[in-house]
């Protein structure tokens, strides 16, 4: 009796231990599955916030890169305006004292702001101007076409650098190799450097160009943005908007009470005509240092910078700007991203 009793305990014992060891692995189980769900669960909650994120920058920027076009056509508008009211008073010229000198100015838009400046790029020296043959002996001026090589050489010189340099560039940008020069020789300087390169033999597309050319490094660049621009070569210099430093460079014999004089004289309405300049009357007898085809008195190129920022997105373009006779703007040219090279400091009116 006693025996069964025993065998009875045992066996119940057996179930109830059995009983207890699935429920453990039933509950294993069921905490596995919870944090698969768990771990799925957070997996796509991440994914789907990171989709959401991207989204988010991706139309911030989107709606960045609008206001900066809008700043760019606010701008091609003015120039537009410009150009008929100019016509209009039946005096082409461009200064400082008018609407499309937009300073460096904040435009406060629905949630975020655009700041931008308007350049006046036939205000600097073309470093394409550099391509066009030098003159000739036996010729006028008129007929053979300005030194512009001099006038580089100048200007290198005003802010205390080797003149030699100008002929650098002129090789770099010239299609035709200099006289005495094989073009071996001119591209063995360049593969010779790192990285290796050859010469361009073509119009500069933006001034950081020149740190491809031997012999300029980052610091002389940099001093000589104030005063050059990469533009066509057929454009003259607008002596209503170039810095002292330019408009020095045409000539030595420019004195700078000559500048002082032109930079009052172009004050308020600008000089519109080559007579205009000539009736100074610290300027007579140096009528011959403005040859007209160097100096105009009205430009076509302009640039315009632009940072529009929205939300927590910030969209950089510089676009270049042709205005053509019939005063249309069109944009030939832009350039996306932000630049250490952007020339900020070029608005004051104060060249």
């Amino acid at each position: 009796m006693v025996t069964k009793l025993s065998q009875k305990s045992v066996l119940h014992s057996s179930r109830h231990h059995l009983s207890d060891k699935q429920s453990g692995i039933a509950l294993i189980y069921v905490l596995l599955i919870f944090l698969l769900i768990t771990a799925v669960a957070s997996e796509i909650v991440t994914n789907l916030w990171l989709h959401t994120e991207k989204n988010t920058h991706y139309l911030e920027r989107v709606q960045a890169k609008h206001y900066a076009m809008g700043a760019e056509q606010f701008v091609a508008m003015l120039l537009e305006q410009d150009f008929q009211q100019d016509k209009q008073n039946e005096r082409m010229a461009d200064s400082f004292n008018e609407d499309w000198n937009v300073r460096t100015v904040d435009y406060d838009v629905e949630q975020g702001k655009i700041e931008l400046q308007v350049i006046d790029e036939q205000g600097l020296f073309n470093l394409n101007a550099l391509a066009q043959p030098p003159g000739q002996e036996g010729k006028s001026r008129e007929q053979s076409g300005p030194d512009y090589l001099a006038m580089f050489e100048n200007l290198l010189q005003s802010q205390s650098m080797d003149p030699e340099l100008a002929k650098k560039v002129r090789q770099w940008v010239s299609q035709a190799q200099q006289k005495g020069v094989p073009e071996s020789a001119a591209d063995a300087v360049y593969l010779s450097l790192d990285p290796p390169r050859r010469v361009a033999q073509m119009p500069m597309v933006s001034v950081t160009e020149l740190l491809l050319v031997d012999g300029f490094s980052q610091p002389n660049v940099e001093k000589l943005l104030s005063y050059i621009t990469v533009i066509p070569v057929t454009a003259k210099m607008n002596i209503n908007t170039a810095p002292s430093e330019v408009i020095r460079s045409i000539n030595n014999n420019i004195t700078e009470g000559d500048v002082l004089l032109i930079n009052q004289s172009r004050e308020y309405t600008g000089l519109a005509t080559m007579d205009e300049l000539n009736r100074q009357v610290a300027l007579a007898g140096k009528a011959g240092m403005f040859p007209e085809n160097v100096v105009g008195f009205f430009s076509q190129y302009f640039s315009v910078q632009i940072k529009a920022t929205y939300r927590d997105s910030t969209f950089y373009l510089k676009t270049l700007l042709y205005r053509n006779n019939e005063g249309h703007v069109q944009v030939i040219g832009r350039e996306v991203g932000p630049s250490h090279y952007w020339d900020w400091d070029n608005t004051s009116g104060e060249p």
